[in-house]
């Protein structure tokens, strides 16, 4: 892959709430095509996961405490976005998706950065992301935000 530069200098963050959830749907289903390529025993589930269903999730959460909506715009072209919850001082990564033509330019980090801030200044005594298996690739990423892994859930396909 050719190096880009990243284009930090010139992205505009756009923060928001639940009335900015329909803005993320195009990307959010890019997130779980991805999710479905990289899922070793869930796939369809992934795909076949709707925005509703995942959009009415959101709502409930938001219901329940604080949600954030973050979009990382350059020069009119979305680049990310990345949904945040906090609960009962429970902070979580809920989604986070970067364009593939924007992957490696420092758009996931400042989205990350922008979301932790975010979970610490509504209260969070934690923060949590989950990334489906076999999506390993991920990992040395999120370490760099300072997550590490604590548990492995196991789930039976019903």
């Amino acid at each position: 892959m050719p190096y880009l530069p990243p284009v930090t200098d010139d992205i505009i963050l756009v923060a928001g709430g639940v009335e900015m959830l329909d803005s993320v749907k195009g990307m959010w289903s890019k997130l779980t095509r991805d999710a479905s390529v990289h899922s070793t025993h869930f796939s369809r589930y992934f795909r076949e996961k709707s925005w509703e269903e995942r959009k009415e999730e959101f709502l409930k959460k938001a219901g329940l405490g604080r949600l954030n909506v973050d979009i990382a715009t350059h020069a009119g072209k979305e680049l990310g976005f990345c949904i945040s919850t906090v609960i009962d001082g429970a902070g979580e990564v809920e989604s986070l998706f970067v364009e593939e033509c924007s992957r490696g330019r420092k758009v996931g980090e400042m989205l990350m950065q922008r979301s932790i801030r975010w979970m610490k200044d509504n209260g969070a005594r934690t923060m949590a992301v989950f990334t489906v298996y076999g999506n390993e690739d991920v990992l040395a990423f999120y370490a760099k935000q300072g997550f590490h892994p604590i548990s492995i859930m196991l789930i039976h396909d019903a």
